[in-house]
């Protein structure tokens, strides 16, 4: 396996737990990789700028582009001033969020050129997290929270829906989950499709006694009893082709953290020890994983044999196609 260290970039993001346990069920197995787990690497075509905003990435040539700086500007929400984004199956839109936890962040979704503009929540002191897309392109799944409460008894605001909203009609339909309220400091869901569209899995943040712990669990589209997945476990990610799946485990000495994914074979490490490993993304055809890390690096892994490359500076990827991002910036 090559192996090639990148540069340090300095940049502080969330990664905040820890531990390693099994399910009850006893489905989680050990690691099968070819290969041993890797750092990730340096691409020699990463370009290390900071460009003024989010950017598409040729990962073929290394090329960058900036985002139209149109779209939605009536709202005050241009589409290459994000902070999180997703494109849609056949790459034609991007949804986007343009900050995270403020009192009112904004969630809109327009064309790949930056037109038709529409934002998708109401105004008002509500934030939306990260959004993503059914299979079929026609539904977008996202976390919505009210940044000013209902408070518990121990300072925790809740954990807030999980909405799926019809990009065509603007329907909402929120999922019921019966969560009480979050653990104090974690609250993020993390709400992916699953690759047939029919569930949504998402993290759920729980106490323990050795602290903060997460979960993967799995629901239906249309509501119902959810299905524990993985013990400790966050960050899940789909493509949209095949059964596997993607999360992160950090490790428990809390150092760093783990790239695994799942397969009906079972678990496989893809990359180890990644301080701040964040928001996996899988490729639509399932071959990569782009993920960001603290240093304020973006990577990209190959599935097959674990070798990580170095690709760009910045906070987040989304893949529009399975050899284009879009990078939202360092912040």
């Amino acid at each position: 396996m090559n192996v090639r260290r990148g540069p340090q970039l300095g940049l502080a993001l969330l990664i905040a737990l820890s531990g390693c346990e099994r399910t009850p069920e006893g489905t989680e197995r050990a690691a099968t990789s070819p290969s041993a787990p890797s750092e990730p690497t340096t691409s020699p075509t990463v370009q290390n700028i900071t460009p003024t905003g989010a950017f598409f990435l040729d990962l073929r040539t290394g090329e960058q582009t900036p985002l139209p700086s149109t779209g939605a500007k009536d709202f005050g929400a241009a589409v290459d001033d994000g902070h999180y984004y997703a494109a849609s199956p056949d790459g034609s839109t991007i949804y986007w969020e343009d900050t995270c936890c403020l009192a009112a962040d904004v969630a809109a979704t327009a064309s790949i050129d930056g037109s038709h503009g529409r934002r998708l929540d109401p105004p008002g002191p509500i934030n939306y997290y990260a959004g993503g897309w059914s299979p079929d392109g026609t539904k977008i799944v996202y976390q919505r929270r009210d940044p000013r409460g209902p408070l518990d008894g121990a300072g925790a605001r809740f954990f807030g829906d999980l909405v799926v909203e019809d990009i065509e009609s603007g329907r909402k339909t929120t999922v019921e989950l019966g969560l009480g309220p979050a653990v104090v400091g974690f609250f993020y869901l993390a709400p992916t499709f699953s690759s047939d569209g029919r569930n949504l899995i998402f993290n759920l943040p729980r106490e323990s006694s050795s602290g903060p712990k997460s979960d993967l669990w799995s629901v239906p589209v249309a509501g119902g009893e959810r299905t524990l997945l993985v013990r400790n476990a966050v960050q899940p990610a789909t493509s949209y082709d095949g059964d596997s799946y993607a999360f992160a485990r950090p490790l428990p000495d809390g150092d760093g953290s783990s790239l695994m994914i799942a397969t009906p074979e079972g678990f496989r490490t893809l990359v180890d020890r990644v301080f701040g490993l964040f928001e996996p993304k899988m490729s639509p055809d399932g071959t990569r994983i782009a993920y960001g890390d603290e240093e304020g690096s973006i990577h990209v892994v190959d599935v097959a044999t674990g070798e990580s490359t170095e690709v760009a500076v910045g906070r987040m990827a989304a893949w529009v196609d399975n050899d284009t991002l879009i990078v939202a910036p360092k912040t």
